[in-house]
């Protein structure tokens, strides 16, 4: 097997992964407990999104011609791990509470474990590493554009408006948590604070 059929088969290998958890994930039925939904029409953007950039990386890939480089693949099939993991871990941790959809519910308790302890929104951290690696792995730079101008800018948008939600439901403890955690990226003091004391 030479570099190119490499680079091919990791492509296509991830792509059939991405196709099929993200039809699992969006589908399957978690047991939520429901709340008040705003900006619905934000998950359909997204989702919207999310094809435009996936399906725009597979186009790149296999009809541009473009030089097939197996490091990027790896790179890319990496950061997606990555990605999921750091998913996973925020999805278990919020349990009942997690939503693909800004959903507040008044019994909501503010959730400082887990990935959580780092930033205040890793699932959506998640999915911009997502997002990025499926046009890294194919040297894609179109797709990759597209999340740096579409993608990203929409889900800030849709995490500033969740966190107005959430200041309104939590008050001060959410705002303190806004000051001490960062929002998509960890900040030094709270890597601090989560090692253990020596």
């Amino acid at each position: 097997m030479n570099s190119e059929q490499l680079t091919v088969g990791l492509f296509s290998g991830l792509m059939i992964v991405v196709v099929g958890w993200r039809t699992w994930a969006t589908a399957r039925k978690q047991g939520s407990v429901r709340g008040q939904t705003s900006m619905l029409w934000s998950f359909y953007a997204l989702y919207a999104m999310g094809v435009i950039v996936f399906g725009g990386a597979a186009l790149e890939f296999f009809f541009l011609g473009r030089p097939r480089r197996w490091g990027l693949a790896v790179a890319g099939i990496g950061l997606y791990i990555v990605a999921q993991l750091i998913r996973a871990a925020a999805v278990r941790t919020l349990g009942r509470y997690w939503s693909l959809h800004i959903e507040i519910r008044q019994q909501q308790p503010l959730v400082r474990e887990g990935p959580y302890r780092y930033v205040r929104h890793p699932a959506y951290a998640a999915f911009i590493l997502e997002h990025i690696a499926v046009p890294l792995a194919g040297g894609a730079w179109w797709s990759l554009a597209a999340v740096g101008l579409g993608y990203i800018p929409l889900l800030l948008w849709r995490a500033r408006r969740e966190e107005v939600e959430l200041v309104k439901l939590l008050g001060a403890r959410y705002q303190a948590f806004q000051r001490e955690v960062g929002m998509l990226v960890p900040r030094l003091a709270a890597l601090h604070r989560s090692q253990p004391a020596g």
